[in-house]
């Protein structure tokens, strides 16, 4: 599995000259295996939290406001 990750670190592309310099592609944490990429969050996921958010506020006012 090291195999993997260090060949995945060798595909990141190569600086030029000409090109700025940027943050890398994709960031690989050795010891855990777990690669990080940048991008956005999708939509879903963002509704999904959202929709934690509103039912904790509704379960804290219904169930535990004094009666």
């Amino acid at each position: 599995m090291t195999e993997d990750l260090a060949r995945a670190d060798e595909r990141r592309p190569l600086e030029s000259e000409h090109e700025p310099a940027g943050p890398p592609e994709m960031y690989v944490y050795e010891p855990a295996g777990i690669r990080e990429y940048s991008g956005s969050v999708p939509m879903w996921l963002k509704l999904v939290a959202l929709g934690l958010i509103v039912w904790g506020i509704y379960y804290t006012i219904r169930y535990w406001s004094g009666d």
